[in-house]
């Protein structure tokens, strides 16, 4: 019997002495035993890239058919050929509308040049008009200098229009 307690007490000794090297707490020396190294795992998922052509930097040009000119007289456009097609004789059926332009001083003044359509006799005439908010009236029409001595000089020099000697008409 002696022999058998010998074995257990050796037995639970060795245990015990087993358990302090491979216990897992910070209170032993980590350097005095093995150490486990476990991998991670990773898993990369597949990736979708989208490209977007850059924009064209090529100038485009747009060529319009006479008469379809880009127009500065914006809204009024339509109501200052009403107005010329009602005071120009011959206008409404053999004219164009070659410019049209308003006076950047005073917005209440506008110049258009009519060209003829083709196969018409109508003559090239520029018309000077007054108004604005869709009613306009002819205050002249001719030749280069028409609307001098009818029209603020400095409105006339915005439309374009030279006169000769006879200057601007009123200030």
């Amino acid at each position: 019997m002696l022999i058998g307690v010998v074995i257990v007490v050796v037995a639970v000794g060795v245990g015990a002495a087993v358990a302090y090297v491979t216990r897992d707490d910070d209170s032993s020396d980590s350097t005095a035993r093995p150490t486990t190294t476990t991998a991670a795992t990773t898993t990369t998922l597949p990736t979708t890239t989208t490209t977007t052509a850059p924009a064209s930097t090529t100038p485009t040009t747009t060529t319009l058919p006479p008469g379809a000119l880009p127009d500065p007289c914006g809204a009024e456009t339509a109501t200052i050929r009403l107005a010329i097609d009602n005071g120009v004789e011959g206008a409404a059926a053999g004219a164009d509308i070659d410019a049209c332009r308003l006076a950047a001083v005073d917005t209440t003044w506008a110049s258009v040049q009519l060209v003829p359509k083709p196969g018409s006799g109508f003559a090239p005439l520029i018309v000077l008009l007054q108004g604005g908010g869709g009613t306009w009236s002819i205050v002249a029409q001719g030749g280069p200098e028409a609307g001098c001595g009818r029209a603020p000089q400095q409105v006339l020099v915005d439309l374009g229009v030279v006169c000769g000697s006879t200057g601007g008409g009123e200030q």
